[in-house]
C-alpha cells in the first residue's frame, strides 16, 4: 500500500475553498523561465507555444523566455523599455509584428515558415 493519494487536477479543483495550490506545504509555484537555460530550450518552448495557434499563449511564452534572459536586457536589445516589452506582451495587447520579431531577435531566435503538417 502506498503512502500517498493520487489526485487529478479535476479532484483538486473540486475541493471547496481551494482556489490555488499556493501556500500548500511542499508545493511551490512552477516558473518555466528557470528551466530555459539554453537557446535550444527557448526555441523548443517558443515553437511549442506558437504551434498551439493561440496568440495569447505565444505572447506569454515570449514573456517567459525574455524573463529567463533578463527582461531589461532583452527589451533594450529589442529597442524597447522593460515596461514597453511587458505592455506589448500583456494579455489582450495587439503588438505590431515588428515588436514580436525584435523581441525574438533579442532572444537569439528567428521565425521560420514551414509547411503545415496534415491533420
Amino acid at each position: 500500500m502506498s503512502d500517498y493519494i493520487e489526485l487529478t487536477l479535476d479532484d483538486l479543483e473540486s475541493i471547496e475553498g481551494l482556489d490555488s495550490l499556493e501556500g500548500v506545504d511542499g508545493i511551490k509555484a512552477f516558473d518555466p523561465a528557470k528551466h530555459l537555460n539554453s537557446k535550444e530550450a527557448i526555441a523548443a518552448f517558443l515553437s511549442f507555444a506558437f504551434r498551439s495557434g493561440d496568440v495569447e499563449h505565444f505572447k506569454e511564452a515570449i514573456k517567459i523566455a525574455a524573463r529567463a534572459g533578463k527582461m531589461s536586457k532583452i527589451a533594450e536589445s529589442a529597442g524597447l523599455t522593460r515596461e514597453g516589452a511587458y505592455k506589448a506582451l500583456k494579455l489582450g495587447s495587439k503588438p505590431q509584428m515588428q515588436t514580436i520579431v525584435s523581441l525574438l531577435d533579442a532572444l537569439g531566435m528567428a521565425m521560420q515558415i514551414v509547411p503545415k503538417e496534415k491533420h
